[in-house]
């Protein structure tokens, strides 16, 4: 999971494509598929788990789109280091 969550931000971090909910929803989903999610539900669930403490959400490309992209690496950053956990 970190290694795809590490990924993840370095891929929001260098975006420069559209930042549109389906284009974003559509990288979060390749890196899941890329780094052997099956089914790909478990890696939005890490995902929900760690950012958000809940074990499923809103679809991840609009969280990211509504929330920002730049925002979304500053709270990946935070995931990463612990500071989330409950």
């Amino acid at each position: 999971e970190r290694a795809a969550m590490e990924d993840l931000r370095g891929r929001l971090a260098s975006w420069d494509g559209p930042r549109d909910d389906e284009s974003l929803q559509t990288m979060v989903f390749a890196v899941g598929k890329e780094h052997g999610f099956e089914p790909l539900r478990a890696w939005f669930k890490a995902l929900y788990e760690v950012l958000l403490g809940a074990s499923d959400g809103p679809r991840f490309g609009g969280f990211v789109a509504l929330y920002g992209v730049e925002e979304t690496v500053a709270l990946l950053d935070r995931g990463l280091r612990g500071d989330l956990v409950a």
